[in-house]
């Protein structure tokens, strides 16, 4: 009996095994979850943008801001080491001499995360201007972004607030930052689409370019060490050596805090086609140039410039269509003694446009200005589908007789200007004579009163006085 128990026992412990086991059996197509998500390219249909690792991105045109791929690129988030972009954009804007020797603070050396990103300067230790900015974007050296900071704002806040009044100039709506050198605090964020913007004007410094781009520096031997401190790049896209090599990759900078995540921006030119990559909050330092890897693959993929004004020319009044406004109209600016004006467009103008857009339907509007805005006498505008997608000025092939034209819109301005000041002054001064007059009656009336609350008996006597002349005057003619 008792074997049999135990044999029971046992059956069933096996059969409770087994029914648990199935029960837990996932699905085939959600199995292995848990595995850590890759950069994912469709070369099989390059129109299909990649899934990528990181949480946000953005690919954006260098040259116009237009956007070719964005992923939560307006979520706030934390750039870890980009924020050394706008730092070293700061100090180059502030002309600093790369030759001017500063001496390290106390707290350039010890105001930062000692288990942070350093180049292992020392208190007083001194190097150039020009040290600090390389190790600050080729290192990253953190204690080299806050002796930057120091030096060109006098100290970390005064810096910051610098770096939140550029950004706002940009066009930055989501950026706040705190430190120069990107290590966390809650109040230092930014966006994707923000960052990029930060770097389209960047790129706008050939200095920042070239330091950016910089695979390699020295530093030389300073008053505390006399060994040399070779620096390598992290961005491994521009370096030769590396499996994430990028051939049209020409610079930008990595980042990382255990807040931020890992963070990337680049920037890449292929067949004139400059573009900013911006990766953040992702997963994994490899998934940085991977993604960025494949986001540039779908951008040159997928778009390229179109000119669509390579052949364009303004018609005359007699070969143009009476209805159509892409005319020059006779006496347009009627205050100039000619008949036209001569006007000139950039046929070298280009359209970023997808490479499947049928570009035949590109269709353009001509508006001419009532008076010059900007040098522009008017502008051309481009639609697509009936969304604008681009537009570019109309301007004067004779430099002197823009001169002219704007010269004379401003004289015309002047001029009504002056006539408006002239009718408010004559205005005031009508006023000011009408109120002298009433006031100069007022006192005689004033004064008359006076006079007779005064000497009561006046009127009489001037009645008395008035009635003796009379009667003189009537025996004198009698």
């Amino acid at each position: 009996m008792r074997k049999f128990a135990v044999t029971l026992m046992a059956f069933l412990l096996i059969a409770s095994y087994s029914i648990t086991c199935f029960a837990m059996e996932l699905p085939e197509d959600e199995k292995n979850t848990t595995e850590h998500p890759e950069t994912t390219e469709y070369p099989d249909d390059v129109t299909r943008p990649p899934d990528l690792v990181a949480n946000a991105a953005i690919v954006m045109d260098a040259s116009t801001g237009q956007i070719l791929y964005e992923k939560n690129a307006r979520e706030q988030k934390y750039p870890a080491s980009t924020t050394k972009i706008m730092t070293a954009t700061i100090a180059l804007e502030q002309g600093i001499d790369f030759n001017q020797v500063i001496e390290m603070s106390e707290n350039a050396i010890w105001g930062v995360d000692r288990n942070s990103t350093l180049i292992g300067l020392d208190v007083g230790e001194k190097v150039t201007l020009g040290d600090l900015i390389y190790a600050t974007m080729v290192k990253s050296a953190n204690e080299c972004a806050y002796a930057l900071a120091e030096y060109v704002g006098g100290d970390i806040e005064s810096f910051a607030g610098m770096m939140n009044a550029k950004a706002d100039e940009i066009g930055c709506e989501h950026t706040h930052f705190v430190t120069p050198n990107g290590l966390h605090d809650k109040n230092h964020y930014t966006t994707a689409y923000d960052m990029a913007l930060i770097t389209k004007y960047a790129l706008q410094n050939e200095t920042f370019r070239e330091i950016t781009g910089t695979l390699s520096y020295t530093i030389p031997a300073t008053n505390l060490t006399d060994e040399t401190r070779p620096l390598w790049n992290g961005n491994k896209m521009i370096n030769p050596s590396e499996p994430y090599y990028f051939e049209y990759c020409e610079g930008g900078k990595t980042g990382y805090t255990t807040d931020a995540n890992n963070t990337l921006v680049t920037f890449s030119k292929k067949d004139g086609l400059e573009l900013i990559c911006v990766i953040m909050d992702c997963d994994g330092s490899t998934y940085t140039y991977t993604d960025s890897r494949a986001l540039y693959n779908y951008c040159y993929n997928n778009y390229t410039y179109f000119y669509p004004l390579s052949d364009f020319y303004f018609e005359s009044a007699e070969e143009a269509d009476a209805e159509e406004h892409n005319v020059v109209l006779d006496n347009y600016y009627s205050s100039l003694n000619h008949g036209m004006v001569d006007l000139n467009v950039d046929k070298n103008y280009s359209l970023l446009v997808s490479k499947s857009m049928d570009t035949t339907k590109i269709e353009h509007s001509i508006t001419l200005f009532d008076k010059p805005v900007d040098n522009a006498l008017g502008e051309i505008c481009f639609f697509y589908d009936g969304e604008q997608i681009g537009s570019t000025p109309i301007t004067t092939t004779t430099p002197p007789l823009s001169s002219k034209i704007i010269k004379e819109s401003e004289e015309k301005e002047n001029n009504s200007l002056f006539k408006k000041i002239c009718k408010i002054l004559i205005r005031i001064l009508i006023i000011i004579i009408a109120l002298c007059i009433v006031l100069f009656i007022y006192k005689i009336f004033s004064n008359y009163i006076q006079d007779l609350k005064h000497d009561p008996g006046r009127r009489s006597r001037q009645r008395s006085q008035h009635k003796r002349r009379k009667k003189q005057r009537d025996d004198y003619y009698f």
